[in-house]
């Protein structure tokens, strides 16, 4: 049971909850059985996504789990939007979110709030009170963040919420949007992106052996095929013992071999 302090647990419920998430989130939130999970977007009305949420239907609301340093400004935005809809939106104080692989024996670990499964994965997000023996080890945080990246899973921070489509986070990929519901903010850019197929920029997860000194929003060079872009790097995880995993906006073919990449301060080394 890993401690990921990265992410916050969010409860919304209510009699018009359903109604109201489907409305502003991309994913078909109405159409989830009970405690089935799917990925979705919160975007603002140009289609940037404000942050990437995971979001699981349950009798009485839905649990949503997001980054933690958005949820206060996400939750806020939220509530702006319910006028007279009957929905309780709060962020759940004393309960943390850990990590569980499938298959692995929880026997000696303390019994969870709730487990919410992760889509197109072997793993589940567990609830439980702040507090209850979990992992807190640096290094396991690090390797659970770093396969988080290699999936796809941007939970993006506050320099890059807002910043980027859905389409150009490969959050499409993720199962994050449906493209035959109705409308919510930014529906119709995100669907306009999508069928006329103009998204320039895309997702690529590099793999390195030394630490960039990028930070979010910066950027980086990438070579290949005799081209070079310079691309943004959205989040990095990683340690010295694990390597370190870069997840990059480029305009570069997706099926483009990198063969070199350069930060600011010089270039760095692929990871073997």
């Amino acid at each position: 049971m890993i401690a990921l302090t990265h992410l916050s647990a969010i409860n919304i419920s209510g009699p018009d909850a359903a109604d109201f998430l489907h409305n502003q989130l991309s994913a078909d939130v109405k159409g989830l059985a009970m405690h089935q999970s799917t990925w979705a977007c919160y975007c603002e009305p140009k289609g940037r996504v404000l942050a990437l949420l995971l979001v699981e239907s349950m009798e009485d609301g839905f649990y949503v789990i997001m980054s933690s340093s958005l949820a206060q400004v996400v939750t806020d935005r939220m509530r702006m939007y319910v006028m007279r809809s009957s929905v309780d939106i709060s962020i759940l104080s004393g309960i943390s979110v850990t990590g569980l692989e499938q298959g692995e024996s929880t026997e000696s670990l303390p019994k969870p709030i709730h487990n919410i499964p992760v889509p197109g994965s072997h793993r589940w997000l567990a609830l439980v009170k702040t507090g209850t023996a979990a992992d807190t080890g640096a290094s396991h945080l690090a390797s659970w963040q770093y396969s988080e990246l290699k999936q796809g899973i941007c939970w993006l921070d506050t320099p890059t919420s807002g910043q980027f489509l859905p389409q150009m986070l490969g959050f499409d990929k993720l199962g994050a949007i449906n493209f035959k519901k109705g409308c919510y903010p930014g529906q119709e850019i995100v669907a306009r992106t999508h069928y006329l197929g103009k998204v320039k920029r895309h997702p690529r997860f590099l793999e390195l052996s030394t630490e960039p000194k990028v930070e979010p929003m910066g950027k980086i060079h990438l070579q290949g095929n005799g081209m070079t872009d310079e691309a943004v790097l959205v989040d990095s995880k990683g340690n010295e013992q694990l390597g370190y995993g870069l997840f990059v906006v480029s305009r570069l073919d997706p099926g483009i071999e990198i063969e070199g990449i350069e930060s600011t301060s010089g270039s760095v080394n692929s990871k073997a």
